[in-house]
């Protein structure tokens, strides 16, 4: 035993500092934080909003100052045009109804009775 040297004293173990893991973890746990913050309002919220909260239509443009009188005028005219051919077809339809109420066929006449003279023959007929 003499061959072997002295033995060593065991130092007591160093602690490794503790504030290095400490910190690390709670920077960690920030950025961590931060970016499923940011992902969720990105991917979540954002989109919600955007469709619940919209921007209101924008407002009607403005009505014209007034009616043209060139347009008035020929809308006057056209509606004037309009009642002529509107009478002339009511004339027609109570000259038709008044045919209808006549004896159109009897027996004793079977190619019908005249029409009276007043009552011009329908455009494309012969008479």
């Amino acid at each position: 035993m003499a061959d072997l040297p002295p033995p060593e004293r065991s130092s007591p173990p160093q602690s490794t500092p503790r504030w290095p893991w400490i910190m690390g973890g709670l920077l960690g746990g920030f950025f961590l934080l931060a970016a499923g913050l940011g992902l969720g309002w990105y991917l979540f919220y954002r989109p919600i909003v955007n469709v619940a909260v919209q921007l209101p239509a924008p407002p009607a443009p403005p009505a014209p100052a007034g009616p043209d009188a060139a347009q008035v005028k020929a809308l006057e005219e056209q509606i004037e045009k309009q009642k002529l051919a509107n009478k002339q077809i009511e004339d027609q339809i109570a000259t038709l109804k008044d045919r209808l109420r006549a004896d159109v066929c009897t027996a004793k006449d079977p190619a019908g009775k005249a029409p009276p003279a007043s009552t011009p023959a329908p455009a494309g007929q012969k008479t």
